[in-house]
Formats: C-alpha cells, sequence, structure tokens
C-alpha cells in the first residue's frame, strides 16, 4: 500500500483531523480497511489527477449507513492527498 503514497502525502478526514506523512497515512489506511465485512468499496473513477471512490458500510443496529467518498490527487504516479466526505445516513 505504501508504494502507491508519496512520502508527504496529506489525508483530510470527514471530521476536520488531518494525518501528514506516507507511514502515517498508510496507517489510518490499514485501520480503515482492517477486515469489516460490511464494508463497500465501489470501483474509483478517475478524471486527470483526481480520483473518485465510493465507500459505505452499517455503523448501528438501527440500520444507519456511513456512505462516502473518498477523493484523491495523483501526481507523478503517487497518491499526494485524500479527501474524505461523509456522513451517515
Amino acid at each position: 500500500m505504501t508504494d502507491c503514497l508519496a512520502e508527504d502525502v496529506v489525508l483530510c478526514g470527514s471530521d476536520g483531523s488531518t494525518v501528514r506523512g506516507r507511514v502515517a497515512v498508510a496507517a489510518v489506511f490499514a485501520d480503515q480497511l482492517g477486515g469489516d465485512p460490511d464494508l463497500v468499496i465501489e470501483p474509483i473513477a478517475v478524471r486527470g489527477e483526481r480520483g473518485f471512490g465510493y465507500f459505505s458500510y452499517p455503523v448501528a443496529e438501527d440500520g444507519s449507513t456511513l456512505r462516502g467518498v473518498d477523493v484523491y490527487t495523483v501526481r507523478d504516479g503517487l497518491i499526494v492527498a485524500k479527501d474524505v466526505i461523509s456522513k451517515i445516513a
């Protein structure tokens, strides 16, 4: 996973948090993708230097679902930024 991240990659979470650097962002990715069987990730659409990936997974017993989109910025073949936009519905 780290091979596709720029050394100075920045991840901006939907909660306002910011994570900087290849190792730290890779750790967030590993935590987010850590084997949740209900996580649904749709294919990433790419346009120029931007990639868009939609995701969803149930987060509560009442049936609430977290839905969101990851917006990636790629330069020289590496991810330099990831912005997360999400909501619970």
